[in-house]
Order: structure tokens, then sequence, then C-alpha cells
């Protein structure tokens, strides 16, 4: 899950605290009798503390059951960027220089630089309204409520899906300069596989045939760390049942994770039956990393009248940037059953 940065939490807090301090001035200015609002024109009401404790435990939580893959992304690599960066761009770079062998310490090495091509990632901003009337937040207050957090909780759980399909899909209505934002599925550098095997009844022995082709697609691309393996939930679901061998201690789950290479199986909903994503060095960011230029994040808007709606924006500015070398080849391996 990504984490604020300093600058996004002190953003965030401002436009509370100044939510709050109109709702206080446009109170005192429509002369409301108490204050906070008066049932027949309107009201002013603020958004207490509690409220938003509310709403960010809310976010929080479906962040955690949604965002499977962003967030497994984003713990390994991320990096903050200003929302004055339309694209990110990362610079990939030729092998340069030669090694020279002497006794006499005499360089004869040949002297040249390395060529570079800057690839870039467009950052969106993805967001959501939710909207009530004033009328409903009076009925609320007069039953002691505050706000409807539950209509916010929809509009938090569609970014939370929109961020997570990112990360897997990409997102192809986004093309800046000929930059484009590509998930795990269509990145094009990717190594791409074809097992044959439907995994949901496969064997143990055709279990392991699957990782050893997904472990040698990493090893042709250079990419010889251990790996992580994302894949469908009901295959992994059918593996950590079934014993990988009439008789044999061990499920199928367990016997492959005792491939030295393979560093974690991650079950995914998100992902189709036999579908396998795999990345290597996922700790070290090889792969890419998540450009952070706003967790998922909710903010009010200013109301200028006791009419008007309350919209709470449910903001993410957040994007998956994978990387490859100057070569094509990258730690991101796909293999699917045809």
């Amino acid at each position: 899950m990504l984490r604020f940065t300093p600058d996004q939490e002190a953003a965030l807090r401002s436009a509370r605290a100044t939510f709050n301090l109109s709702a206080v001035t446009l109170a005192t200015n429509s002369a409301f009798p108490d204050g906070f609002g008066n049932p027949l024109v309107g009201n002013a009401a603020q958004v207490p503390l509690d409220a938003w404790r509310s709403i960010d435990t809310q976010a929080v939580q479906l962040q955690r059951d949604q965002l499977v893959v962003f967030n497994r992304l984003a713990a390994a690599s991320s990096r903050p960027v200003g929302m004055g960066e339309l694209v990110n761009y990362f610079p990939k770079i030729s092998d340069s220089g030669e090694v020279h062998v002497s006794m006499d310490g005499r360089s004869e090495g040949k002297a040249d630089q390395a060529l570079i091509q800057y690839e870039g990632t467009p950052v969106p901003i993805i967001d959501s309204q939710a909207r009530f009337g004033w009328r409903q937040m009076e009925v609320l207050r007069r039953g002691g409520g505050s706000i409807d957090t539950d209509t916010i909780g929809n509009h938090q759980r569609k970014v939370a899906e929109k961020l997570e399909d990112i990360a897997l899909n990409g997102f192809a209505g986004i093309d800046v300069g000929g930059s484009k934002i590509y998930g795990l599925r269509n990145f094009p550098q990717r190594s791409t596989g074809v097992h044959g095997f439907t995994l949901k009844g496969a064997t143990g022995a055709q279990w392991l045939e699957v990782f050893e082709e997904q472990v040698n697609m990493h090893l042709a691309d250079n990419a010889f760390g251990r790996i992580t393996v994302f894949m469908n939930y009901g295959d992994y679901t059918y593996a950590d049942i079934n014993e990988f061998t009439a008789g044999y201690p061990k499920t199928i789950l367990q016997r492959i994770r005792e491939i030295s290479q393979i560093a974690e199986i991650v079950p995914v909903p998100r992902l189709a039956a036999d579908e396998l994503i795999s990345i290597a060095n996922m700790t070290s960011g090889q792969w890419g990393r998540i450009l952070n230029g706003m967790p998922l994040a909710t903010r009010p808007k200013v109301r200028l009248n006791p009419e008007d709606d309350y919209v709470f924006g449910v903001i993410a500015s957040a994007v998956p940037q994978f990387k490859s070398d100057y070569e094509g080849r990258s730690q991101i391996a796909h293999s699917t059953k045809a």
C-alpha cells in the first residue's frame, strides 16, 4: 500500500481543515440561529474528526482487500512524483566501456560513451465523486449521525478497483506523445510463454513443469534473482489442497515452494485461470516502480451556498512504471494455457 509523503499528508489535512473553516464561515454569513444550520434553507455542517477516521479506516481496509497486485508492487518499489509531472521518464542505458589488463598499468582500453534512451510513463489522476444533498445531511445530524460513510465507501472501492486493474491491464485511453500506460499483462518487453495445462486438475509433475518454464523465461532474460509469482486464486487453492502425488506427504503448493528460485506465490482474484505472472528481483526495483502522485484519499469540496450538495472526492494519482534494459529485456514473465 502506498504511503503518504509529508507534502501529500499536509495537502490532505489542509483540504479537510479548509472545508470545516468554510462551513463555519458559511453558517455565520447565512445567519443560522444555531450557527451550523437551518433546516428550512440548508445547512453548513462540519465534518468531525471521528467521521474522517471512519472514512480513512474504510479506505485502508478496501485497499487491503482489492489491491493484491498493486500493493505488492508498491511495497517493493515506489517513487513520489509531483502533480506537475505529467510523464515520468527513466533511462535505458546501453553497454559501454572496455577492460584492459596489463602489468605496467598502461591503459589501452577504448574510451566510449553509453547510448541512452528515455522511456516515459504518464501519471494519471483517478477520481470518483460521492454526492448527497443538504437535507440528507440534516436528517443524519438530527439522528446524531455525521455523514454517509457507506456511500463514500462505494467510490473508494471503485478507485481501488481501477488501481488494481491498471496494474494488470494498463490503460489504453491515455497516450502522451507516444508514452503509454502498460500493465503486467500487456507490457511489451515482458517474456511470454504458453504452458498448455489446465492447472486445476493438473498433476504435481505438470505443475513443476509449468514453474520450471516460468523460471527459464527469466533466465533467458538474464533475470537471475528469485521470483514472485502471481496466479489465479482458484488455481492456488487447488494446489494448496491437493497432494503432489498420491501418498506424498506434501501438497502441490508445498512442493512448488521448495523450488529455490521461488520467493513467494501470491493468489490474485483478478487473474484468469491457468495464468501466471512473475517478477524477478522484486525487492530490487529492477522491474520498475509505482509512481506515487497521491495515494487513495478522500477530500471534501468546499460549498458556497447552504443549499449546495455535499461532495466528497475520492482521488488517487498512481501508476506502475515497468522497466526494461537497452536490449529490451525485463524482469517480468507472463504465461497462459494457450
